[in-house]
């Protein structure tokens, strides 16, 4: 009898949401037939009747910053996760065989997250005030240049990295001051980046064309190369090492990388590196709790195998295990290419969004080895600091990991369990050792996971890894627990982006006007890294929201800091 009743309520629910998304009043019994059976089909008859504003594919930042934001204006939404752990990036790892440490991969640390930042004040916001972040050492991350001997370490602070940079180097003292006020005026206009994502692709060719034209922004059409070797001339390579050793964070070569998106990132680590509190888990720990006090659920295990149109109007997504589920709103945050291509079906997708994707590349994936401490290694005078050692230009990605002989030319290794404040077991203390490398190395591998080939592939990185540490830190390697490597394929399976890609698309998304949080598809949008900005950012997720409910959230979001968590 209850099962009855549960079915009667869906049908009545599913037979409301089908007609306001037709505008007719009536359902044809076939209809409802089929409803019936595939109701009782689903195991143990588990069937939501819950009504949901909105529907978020994936529980990224921008999935989930997205749904929170959603939350905030009163929508009950319903975030569908296929993988066993919310979060995405912000996800946590736990080692399954004792539990003694846990790893966030995907967040080494987080920039600009200092209380005046937008980013900081939105996710302030949007977390009701819970997510927390603590800066790193003031020696914040320190840069090893082999190939020039040279060292240099960043400072957590804008203004003193500014004097630091033009005491050492004070014949470039000139040159440093026109980099910087580069900088500046890019900071103060950086919201001329995300604005036009809020308008339609028609408008957004517009405000781009028009500051293009204008030149509204410092040398629009160069790339940081030529902005440091031909407008600047600098000479001294250190200094030119210096400014061009961020490249990890777009995945293409130095060349290919827009002066004015490469100094908004640029800007942002010079401002600042932060770590959240408690870690990933405890930021997905927040925006899920936003979510769920609105009336909103967050599901795990919950893949999406399509997105169901109806007449040319998506009304609701089927899951992998043959549930149903109906919204007035779809986000998407898994990425567009893989939102097309595994989601809609052909004859939805448009024509203008697929020509726009031709465009645009996968950025490289990544290898990051996680490694577990035993016992007290507090002699090793580990600080709350980023090591990172740069040989030549990495940024092309030309070294082969699986090859005998490989060298490591951008290795990055942080100790996580440092950097969370909120880490109590100081006998059990972790890393993370990341390298930027592209997917092609190991497709020969995928579907060969347990080869003997790929077993002793994975095993030569890892001991190349931990050779590398032992040299950072002598003796720390024999406190190693335990270690695990994640691969351009393990990155692949878990995100299902296309390569393996870290950041979904190239940079250039951010200057594509079709590329935005309207689809094109009525009732569906986009949100996530493919939007706009790359990192753990909860932009991308508001300007989504925005546009969903016609408000600008970003204004608001401030507004609603400065009153309530400012002091």
């Amino acid at each position: 009898m209850d099962q009855i009743k549960n079915l009667i309520g869906y049908i009545k629910s599913l037979a409301y949401n089908s007609l306001r998304c037709q505008n007719r009043y009536f359902m044809c019994f076939n209809d409802v037939l089929g409803v019936a059976i595939c109701y009782l089909a689903i195991k143990e008859g588990e069937m939501s009747e819950k009504k949901f504003d909105a529907i978020v594919i994936g529980s990224g930042i921008g999935g989930m910053s997205s749904a929170a934001s959603l939350a905030m204006c009163n929508y009950k939404v319903l975030v569908l996760e296929k993988n066993q752990f919310l979060g995405g990036s912000m996800g946590s790892y736990t080692d399954p065989e004792t539990g003694n440490w846990k790893w966030s991969p995907g967040i080494q640390w987080v920039c600009d997250y200092s209380k005046s930042s937008v980013d900081y004040m939105l996710l302030k916001t949007i977390t009701g005030g819970k997510a927390s972040f603590s800066p790193l050492d003031d020696e914040c991350q320190i840069k090893y240049f082999p190939d020039i001997d040279y060292q240099f370490a960043f400072v957590n602070d804008k203004g003193r990295l500014f004097e630091k940079l033009k005491f050492e180097f004070p014949e470039e003292s000139q040159l440093i001051d026109l980099y910087f006020k580069y900088l500046l005026i890019l900071e103060k206009k950086s919201g001329m980046f995300s604005l036009p994502k809020r308008f339609t692709p028609a408008i957004a060719r517009i405000m781009f064309g028009f500051s293009k034209a204008l030149k509204m922004l410092p040398h629009m059409d160069k790339s940081i190369t030529e902005v440091v070797d031909n407008v600047l001339k600098i000479e001294n390579e250190k200094l030119r090492a210096i400014l061009l050793s961020f490249s990890h964070y777009f995945g293409i070569p130095l060349d290919e990388i827009p002066f004015p998106f490469y100094a908004y990132a640029q800007n942002m680590q010079f401002k600042g590196m932060f770590y959240p509190d408690g870690g990933g888990e405890a930021l997905v720990d927040a925006l899920v709790a936003t979510v769920t006090v609105k009336g909103g659920e967050a599901r795990t295990s919950s893949g999406v195998e399509r997105i169901i149109f109806e007449n040319g109007i998506a009304i609701g997504v089927e899951t992998v295990d043959g549930s149903t589920f109906f919204a007035n709103k779809l986000i998407s945050s898994i990425g567009i290419k893989e939102t097309l291509s595994g989601l809609v079906p052909e004859q939805e997708r448009p024509a203008r969004l697929v020509k726009a994707l031709e465009k645009h590349s996968s950025v490289p994936s990544f290898l990051e080895l996680l490694v577990g401490f035993e016992g007290d290694i507090s002699p090793f005078g580990i600080r709350r600091t980023a090591y990172k050692t740069i040989i030549g230009d990495p940024s092309a990605m030309l070294r082969n990991p699986t090859e005998d002989g490989w060298v490591c030319d951008d290795l990055t290794i942080s100790f996580p369990s440092f950097l969370n404040i909120e880490h109590q077991n100081p006998g059990y203390q972790t890393a993370e050792m990341h390298h930027e490398t592209r997917y092609e190395y190991f497709e020969k591998y995928e579907g060969k996971q347990d080869s003997e080939a790929y077993k002793k592939v994975t095993e030569k990185i890892t001991w190349n890894y931990l050779d590398r540490l032992e040299e950072k830190f002598p003796g720390l390697t024999k406190h190693v627990g335990y270690t695990k490597l994640i691969t351009p394929l393990d990155v692949k399976n878990f995100t299902h982006h296309d390569q393996g890609s870290m950041f979904g698309l190239d940079i250039q998304k951010a200057f594509n006007p079709e590329l935005s949080p309207r689809s094109g598809m009525k009732n569906l949008y986009f949100t996530g890294e493919d939007i706009f900005a790359q990192g753990l950012t909860p932009l991308n997720g508001v300007i989504t929201a925005s546009v969903v409910t016609g408000k600008n959230l970003i204004q608001r979001f401030k507004k609603d800091y400065k009153a309530n968590y400012s002091a």
